[in-house]
């Protein structure tokens, strides 16, 4: 585990003079309908340098017990990066993901 957290950030450094805002995208694993268990994604991509943080909100506060896949990157040394949560989406409620990449915070609405 060390070794892995060592080498994305030695892979952060050199990236650190190219550094790209992650595209996210805020989705469900299956068509939305209200009462029906589903899966809430957050997906940011082709960000540079590796130093993001991803979470899943609901009304605006943290939703707990989200889990996230291992950061990653692509061939071209942007990296990759997914949080999720089971939830089962209700009426009225405003589903988003807040992305804190280099410093800079953004907050991305699921559209359903």
């Amino acid at each position: 585990m060390m070794l892995r957290v060592l080498i994305l950030f030695s892979l952060g450094l050199m990236c650190a003079a190219n550094v790209s805002p992650p595209q996210v995208n805020v989705y469900t694993y299956k068509p939305v309908s209200k009462g029906e268990s589903n899966v809430l994604l957050c997906h940011a991509r082709e960000f540079s340098p590796p130093n993001i943080k991803l979470d899943l909100l609901q009304d605006g506060v943290e939703i707990p017990n989200t889990e996230q896949f291992d950061l990653s990157f692509d061939p071209n040394w942007k990296f990759k990066l997914t949080k999720y949560v089971k939830f089962t989406p209700r009426d009225g409620v405003v589903y988003t993901c807040r992305v804190v990449h280099n410093g800079v915070t953004k907050v991305v609405k699921l559209d359903s």
